[in-house]
């Protein structure tokens, strides 16, 4: 990458370099890095926009605004980003559009578990009031680094600026509405859901936000189908596992469309969550076809943020499938994990009021989850492949940590 000095960037910009000195100062030039006692600035650069001008109040009253290359603030997942390995090159083939280039580096990086960087990031979109994609994207970014730190100031805050972002027609409503549903999404919080994303009724929004709303849409169902197992909810015609059953159905045609359509992170996605649903429904051969997948998607950019996200549902089954490809990806996912599992557990328990625990091992959450969805220590044994006596000893230090009374009330911990 090329760097300016303060001098060079005033004179491009028609700005003064006291000014400019200040931006970097206040982290709203991204990439601005200090060198002793001067600062030097990405030759591409965004220009940084004084809020006093009638140029700011255009932006902030949501009129025309820097550009993307696609239509969504899930850049990320649309097919710009259609081959596994070559995220750092897509993200060189944005140097003339800067806002862009800075977006999917952005997302790259929560991809990758660098949340630290995410951050720098979110809170330059945030501050740079540049439209409506950017405002939502930063306050996406800023509600994922929440979930990884536990923090709920910082998830309000993060909710606030979404709900603040500029929409001039009803397709940007629609699509602020899913970034609100997506990341409520992640701590499995479904009550303000609008009911067309529900419905999986998408036809208002952008082509290039469809890959990403099904994404979603399937987390929700997801929820929906644990929710309805461990007996949380009830449905007119169906019970137990049978949600759980019917999602295979419906994500297996999504994946080959992702395929079709070289959306390379949506098929990621999709194939954590039916690998997830596999598992749970004790098909485990076509849930480790879908994890391997999945991996052979992940590895070649390091987005080992996104396999850790799921490592909670999946479990052991991830980790011995990882380790057959990378132990040093393996090792690292786990460090991950642990960072996100204790800020997630923190987080989701404040918002939703619950209990879920963050203290029971992998195992013990797995088994625990099996018995809420009403399988016998039999039925365990046979598809953990381990002894009745080790399912009997695992639920009852289970309930022990969590203070359940009986099995069927280990549901609301996991």
């Amino acid at each position: 990458m090329n760097y300016i000095n303060v001098k060079q960037a005033a004179k491009k910009w028609k700005l003064t370099e006291r000014h400019i000195q200040l931006q970097c100062k206040n982290g709203l030039i991204m990439g601005a890095q200090k060198f002793g006692r001067d600062w030097m600035i990405p030759e591409h650069a965004i220009k940084p926009i004084d809020k006093r001008t009638k140029e700011a109040k255009n932006l902030n009253d949501g009129l025309p605004h820097l550009p993307m290359p696609k239509k969504t603030p899930f850049l990320d997942m649309t097919n710009f980003y259609h081959t596994p390995g070559k995220a750092n090159e897509c993200a060189e083939a944005l140097s003339e559009i800067p806002e862009a280039k800075l977006l999917f580096e952005a997302e790259i990086a929560y991809s990758r578990g660098e949340i630290d960087k995410v951050y720098k990031y979110a809170k330059y979109f945030l501050n740079s009031h540049s439209g409506l994609y950017a405002m939502i994207a930063g306050g996406m970014l800023l509600a994922h680094c929440a979930i990884w730190k536990g923090d709920i100031h910082m998830w309000r805050e993060a909710k606030k600026h979404i709900s603040e972002a500029p929409c001039k027609h009803e397709r940007d409503s629609d699509i602020l509405a899913l970034s609100l549903a997506a990341i409520n999404c992640s701590i499995h919080d479904t009550i303000d859901f609008p009911d067309w994303f529900r419905r999986g009724s998408f036809e208002l929004l952008t082509v290039d936000s469809l890959p990403a709303a099904r994404v979603f849409y399937i987390k929700h169902l997801f929820i929906s189908a644990q929710k309805l197992a461990k007996g949380e909810v009830k449905y007119d015609g169906v019970s137990g596992l049978g949600l759980m059953h019917t999602l295979p159905y419906i994500i297996e045609p999504m994946i080959s469309q992702a395929m079709a359509d070289k959306t390379i992170m949506t098929e990621l996605y999709l194939r954590l969550l039916i690998a997830i649903a596999y598992n749970n429904i004790g098909d485990r051969d076509r849930a480790v076809k879908h994890i391997d997948k999945a991996i052979s998607i992940a590895l070649p950019d390091m987005l080992l943020g996104a396999l850790a996200e799921h490592r909670r549902q999946l479990g052991f089954l991830l980790d011995e499938r990882l380790a057959l490809a990378s132990p040093e990806a393996l090792k690292k996912l786990k460090e991950l994990h642990k960072v996100l599992s204790e800020g997630w557990h923190k987080l989701h328990n404040k918002i939703l009021e619950k209990n879920v625990y963050a203290s029971l091992t992998i195992r013990e959450r797995e088994i625990a989850r099996l018995a809420a969805f009403e399988l016998s220590d039999k039925e365990i044994a046979t598809r953990l492949n381990i002894a009745v006596s080790s399912v009997k000893s695992t639920i009852a230090m289970a309930k022990n940590k969590t203070g359940a009374k009986k099995r069927s009330d280990l549901g609301a911990f996991v």
